[in-house]
């Protein structure tokens, strides 16, 4: 299980995202959604490997990744506590 990701055809997504918003603001197109259609194009589609080796190398990143971010929230939590030991 997995979702195919589809890359822009330009190189410079950047640039492109930020002439995107300035269509918007200059109200050449009205919504995000037309300016997408009318200045983006679809280039490579990369497909999720079918190896389940693949899945489960990906799972456990995902994991690390998800275990990672828990410590950080709890951390980030305890700062205000910590600041006002140091501080006061």
């Amino acid at each position: 299980m997995g979702c195919s990701i589809v890359l822009p055809r330009g190189s410079e997504s950047v640039i492109l995202g930020a002439a995107i918003l300035g269509a918007i603001a200059s109200k050449k197109y009205s919504s995000l959604s037309d300016a997408l259609k009318a200045l983006n194009a679809a280039g490579q589609v990369i497909h999720p490997a079918k190896d389940p080796k693949v899945k489960k190398y990906h799972d456990a990143k995902n994991r690390i990744f998800h275990e990672l971010y828990e410590q950080q929230i709890c951390h980030l939590r305890s700062w205000p506590k910590l600041w006002h030991e140091i501080i006061i």
